[in-house]
């Protein structure tokens, strides 16, 4: 996942959260409204966490292989 897009994502997400607060004083009173943003924030939730534990994943390789590298070049050094 690149970087940009996520970023990306996660300002799309806190636009439709500052919009989701000024509708809910609107429509404060409509339980069915309320559900439908809920399930679609829980939705937004779950691919954001899904989106951060790649990147995490993403970043936890290129350190592994930094290592390695590195651990080689010191070995092969006099």
């Amino acid at each position: 996942m690149q970087q940009h897009n996520f970023y990306g994502d996660l300002e799309d997400y806190v636009c439709q959260m500052e919009k989701q607060q000024a509708q809910s004083a609107a429509d404060a009173d409509d339980v069915f409204a309320q559900l439908a943003r809920k399930e679609k924030d829980l939705i937004l939730a779950a691919e954001l966490g899904k989106a951060l534990l790649e990147k995490n994943e993403e970043i936890s390789r290129a350190n592994e292989r930094l290592t390695e590298e590195y651990s080689q070049q010191l070995e092969v050094s006099p």
